[in-house]
Order: structure tokens, then C-alpha cells, then sequence
């Protein structure tokens, strides 16, 4: 049985154009976790930003979440959503994406971007993982795992986790949950 601790995976910006292709998700996709979602043939409610800090909220307000749980869920509501200057200086752009309810869980997809001199800007994607129950994070860790199966290419490299750097040592800073600061898809 797994547990109710919502998580971070980072996810590359190769990993995502490869899963473009394999699920043929055309060119330019906004969406991209959300895109998936519906090629899967996934049930779940597409929640839009204020409808996620709202989803939040609510998972942050549940009787059955312990009091340390449910602060950390408010925190990470609040940190995700405030202005970009505010929060993370280091990163030029962080944009909220797509949210996914599945029922069990919470799926929010932000875009990040590092700018770099003289060189293009590195993107990733955050993916943020809030379960409403442990059997919740045990199937979205199941989603991704087949997500990733069908991309057949790791999220993130050694060098791509290393380019993170500036990413995980300004969300450290500001949030402890699991992930912000360890590579889970070793783990995962």
C-alpha cells in the first residue's frame, strides 16, 4: 500500500517531444501530459488553474489527511501559483499547464524554463502528484510507469538532472516534499 505524500517528478523537454511521437500528439502540444491522458483513454476532469488551487484546497482540508500532509498540500497550492518573480527567480518562466483529476489523484503540469547566456533556454516540465488516497498513488504511479514504457526513453537524464540544479535548489528553499530534491524516476 502506498502513501497519501504527494511528490515531484521532473520530466525533459526530450522526453516530451519523443512522447509527442509516441502518442501522437501533433506539433506544437500545450497540453502535453493532459494530451496523453486522453489518448490512454483516461477518465478524469480537466481542471483549470483556479479550479487546481481549488482541488487543492480541498484535498488540504480532508479529514483522513494528517495536519503535516494537508499544510504541505496548501503550501505547495501557494507556491505553484504565485507570480513567477515572487517564486522562482532563478527560472525566466513557470507556467501552470493542465491539471488531471483522476479521482484518486491530483496530476498538475507546470513548464519551466531556464535561460541560459548565449545558449538556447532549458525546459522542463514539473509534474506534481497529490494523491487523494494510497491506493490514488499507487495508480498514478502506475499511469506514468506506462507512459514512460510507451515512450521508451528515460524522463530525465544524469546531465538533464544536473541542469535542474538551479530549479530543485529554489523549489528546496521553499518546499519539502518528496522529489523536490531527489531523482524519483529511479525510484519510481
Amino acid at each position: 500500500m502506498g502513501s497519501i505524500e504527494p511528490f515531484v517528478l521532473y520530466v525533459s523537454k526530450r522526453f516530451l517531444d519523443k512522447a509527442s511521437k509516441s502518442f501522437s500528439l501533433g506539433f506544437l502540444v500545450r497540453k502535453p501530459l493532459l494530451e496523453i491522458f486522453k489518448k490512454m483513454g483516461l477518465k478524469f476532469k480537466e481542471l483549470e488553474r483556479d479550479e487546481a488551487k481549488e482541488a487543492l484546497s480541498q484535498i488540504a482540508e480532508t479529514k483522513g489527511i494528517p495536519i503535516t500532509i494537508g499544510q504541505l498540500v496548501k503550501t505547495l497550492a501557494l507556491a505553484f501559483f504565485v507570480p513567477t518573480g515572487i517564486f522562482l527567480a532563478t527560472i525566466k518562466k513557470v507556467f501552470y499547464r493542465s491539471g488531471i483529476d483522476i479521482s484518486d489523484s491530483i496530476i498538475l503540469e507546470f513548464l519551466a524554463e531556464i535561460p541560459r547566456a548565449f545558449r538556447p533556454s532549458l525546459i522542463y516540465d514539473i509534474w506534481l502528484i497529490v494523491p487523494k488516497t494510497a491506493e490514488g498513488s499507487e495508480n498514478a504511479k502506475r499511469i506514468i510507469k506506462e507512459i514512460v514504457d510507451k515512450v521508451a526513453v528515460p524522463p530525465l537524464t544524469e546531465e538533464e538532472w544536473e541542469d535542474l540544479k538551479p530549479i530543485r535548489e529554489k523549489l528546496a528553499g521553499r518546499l519539502e516534499i518528496k522529489g523536490i530534491l531527489e531523482n524519483l524516476w529511479k525510484s519510481l
